[in-house]
């Protein structure tokens, strides 16, 4: 007798992705959704079904009431994990496939119901990491705001003046100038756009010299500027982009770590193509940086060099399939990646230039081509 087997979902769709791109719809508290026969069935309350069925992109949607009535006669926890359980009974299911994430609580309450709960063997939906063309669109449309948004902060540094204390003062205000300052420029255009902002990175001098610090304290001249600017538009799709300022001029160690990381973003967009590893690629960075006399390795205690990989996929997660890093993964058409090496020395700062690109059969094509320069005056 061949056993009946689903696909199994229980959470929100603003911040799972999995939930977001099966079901297609925006919903902020966690329901269900079971993937049975080649088909999608979502379970929505009353707050959520009508819109659900004029929105979402399942086959069915189906107010959950009568299911949780079902598993409360059942004498079963008022979860949506008996509702779900009430659903795929009924239609004899006993074999559940869900993600890897899936909440250990839901797993155990299905398994007391009698259910077998499988996590998937990686990705639940693999097709996820091949774009198709409308979800391509969708991705230069972030990119779009991230390069307005670098605009807006180019624009600030280029009008910010520089007092005795070589600290950067606002244009408007004449005010000192913070890290926050800049972030807010940023993000408050990033918003007036209709995306959402997400710790996006101002870090100055030492602070540059740690990949995902978001920057603190004051803005200051001669030394370098990371800007890393990342936000979710209204589709759910990402963007992702940096670039490196210095406001004044840099010193000739800064200019020689630039020029190295410049050089060795320009390999790794140039190695981009259908059927590369990107760990040949991420490889091939890493000799370029040891050749330009930047080797990475522990100093003092600290990682200094290029400690980070050089992309991942980007799509409705920031961080997704594929990884351009030490893990030897295939690269496929129709991929979004980042291109993103950096180098960062404590004593220094840190340098870290980023574009998005799509992967094609014989190379790619590149999402943010934006204007790469060091020094504003």
């Amino acid at each position: 007798m061949t056993i009946k087997q689903a696909q199994l979902l229980i959470c929100d769709s603003e911040h799972h992705a999995d939930m977001l791109y099966i079901s297609g719809i925006f919903v902020p508290d966690p329901f269900v959704a079971i993937g049975l026969d080649g088909e999608w069935h979502g379970l929505f309350s009353p707050l959520e079904i009508d819109r659900a069925r004029k929105q979402s992109r399942l086959h069915q949607a189906h107010l959950d009431t009568r299911w949780r009535e079902e598993a409360a006669s059942q004498g079963w926890p008022p979860e949506l994990a008996s509702a779900a359980a009430a659903f795929l009974s009924d239609r004899k299911v006993k074999k559940l496939v869900v993600p890897g994430n899936f909440p250990l609580q839901y797993a155990d309450q299905l398994r007391g119901l009698g259910f077998t709960v499988q996590p998937s063997n990686g990705a639940l939906f693999p097709e996820r990491a091949i774009k198709s063309r409308g979800e391509l669109a969708q991705l230069q449309k972030a990119v779009n705001i991230c390069k307005s948004a670098m605009r807006q902060a180019e624009r600030c540094l280029q009008e910010a003046s520089i007092d005795n204390n070589g600290i950067l003062l606002d244009p408007e205000s004449g005010k000192r100038m913070k890290s926050a300052d800049l972030r807010r420029i940023i993000e408050t255009h990033i918003v007036s756009k209709g995306a959402m902002p997400s710790h996006t990175i101002v870090a100055c001098g030492n602070d540059a010299a740690d990949p995902h610090h978001v920057g603190h304290g004051f803005l200051r001249a001669h030394q370098t500027i990371i800007i890393d600017i990342f936000p979710r538009s209204a589709s759910g799709y990402w963007g992702d982009m940096t670039r490196t300022f210095v406001k004044g001029k840099a010193g000739g160690k800064l200019k020689q770590m630039y020029h190295a990381v410049r050089e060795g973003q320009d390999i790794g967009l140039s190695m981009l193509a259908d059927g590369v590893s990107g760990k040949d690629i991420h490889q091939a960075i890493l000799n370029h940086f040891d050749k330009q006399g930047f080797p990475t390795g522990i100093r003092r205690g600290r990682q200094m060099g290029f400690f980070h990989g050089t992309g991942h996929g980007v799509g409705l997660d920031i961080h997704e399939q594929p990884r351009i890093s030490t893990v030897d993964e295939m690269l496929h058409a129709g991929q979004v990646v980042t291109i993103e090496p950096g180098l960062y020395y404590h004593g220094v700062g840190g340098i870290r230039l980023e574009d998005m690109a799509v992967v094609t059969s014989d190379g790619h094509r590149n999402f943010t081509r934006y204007p790469r320069r060091l020094e504003i005056s």
